[in-house]
């Protein structure tokens, strides 16, 4: 009879190490864990949060051999049938978020963050081009050479996000996102305030979210995120706060790919102030909710347990089948 195998973890140093650990370990545990967790920030029932989540996947097959519908979205078809780029409307990898990063990591330099019209600015096409392909060559580039501009760099950023499969945030939890604002609106006891008891728990329901994203998305959308909000706080030199941020990025982090013009243009307003809402916040929604750290501790408390169960139970098995063999050989001898 096979034993059964209780996963075990190994000692962790950080919060985001329990998480990696449970991760890949017990996936479908931390999944369930962060669930639940998401059915207490947002008050629904896990029956309601199932059927959010159903109805976008029931969506997601209806339209998956539809034609594109958007021009956002032909563009992106278009590009995919004519070109054979490793990174640009290629599935998200690890290679192509360090070729991303460069860009990530040029704009966030504090003479880039304060230029005017940063992601609103087009740029010049010619050299767009040009900056993708060395992108695609999997090569570091020299962005400090003068060759391309801030805004060159940020309009390269957005197609590389418009290009992906799915959006960055995935379109499983789009319904979701476009509710977490609205929590305050059902919040009356402040009146038009911001009530910090709602604020506690949109924050906590982001964190869940983006905890159940996986782990190339995660780690993408952090870097992304923290450099948004920096371009936010200089808001006075650029004329780019965080809701005008959210309106260029929302096609990019939040719309399903094939939604119908119709229902872009009523759903805008909700993803433009999801994903403001993620810039505002950024430095603490990668944290950790406590409660979910307190869970998944208990958790591998209870695996550990079990283990020492299982461990006793095995030699306590094995200390009997010894005295059975050492009785079966003592009456042979008497025999004898």
């Amino acid at each position: 009879m096979a034993q059964r195998k209780v996963p075990r973890c190994p000692i962790p140093v950080t919060a985001v190490e329990e998480i990696e650990n449970m991760r890949s370990l017990a996936c479908s545990r931390f999944n369930e864990l962060c669930l639940m967790h998401l059915t207490f920030a947002l008050e629904l029932g896990s029956k309601e949060l199932n059927m959010l989540l159903n109805e976008r996947r029931g969506d997601l097959q209806a339209k998956k051999t539809s034609k594109p519908t958007t021009p956002f979205c032909r563009r992106k078809h278009q590009r995919r049938h004519s070109s054979k780029s490793v990174i640009f409307g290629a599935p998200l990898t690890q290679e192509g978020i360090s070729q991303i990063f460069q860009l990530i990591q040029y704009l966030g330099r504090d003479h880039n963050i304060r230029e005017l019209g940063l992601f609103r600015k087009s740029g010049h096409h010619t050299r767009q081009k040009e900056l993708m392909i060395l992108l695609d060559e999997s090569v570091p580039v020299d962005l400090d050479s003068g060759q391309f501009s801030a805004h060159d760099c940020a309009c390269v950023l957005k197609k590389f996000l418009g290009e992906l499969s799915e959006p960055l945030l995935t379109e499983n939890h789009y319904p979701i996102h476009c509710q977490i604002p609205a929590l305050q609106k059902g919040d009356s006891s402040n009146g038009y305030a911001q009530s910090p008891k709602i604020l506690v728990r949109q924050i906590k329901a982001v964190q869940l979210l983006f905890l159940l994203l996986p782990p190339e998305n995660y780690r993408l959308l952090k870097d992304l995120l923290l450099l948004l909000q920096r371009v936010s706080e200089e808001q006075q030199d650029n004329k780019m706060d965080a809701e005008n941020i959210g309106t260029m990025f929302a096609p990019h982090l939040l719309c399903p790919r094939r939604m119908t013009a119709t229902e872009l243009h009523k759903n805008a307003h909700n993803m433009t102030k999801a994903v403001a809402f993620m810039i505002r916040h950024a430095s603490c929604l990668f944290d950790v909710p406590a409660e979910l750290l307190r869970d998944i501790r208990a958790f591998w408390t209870r695996q550990e347990e079990e283990a020492a169960k299982l461990t006793a139970a095995r030699s306590s098995a094995g200390s009997s089948n010894k005295y059975r063999v050492s009785l079966r050989g003592a009456r042979r001898r008497v025999k004898q």
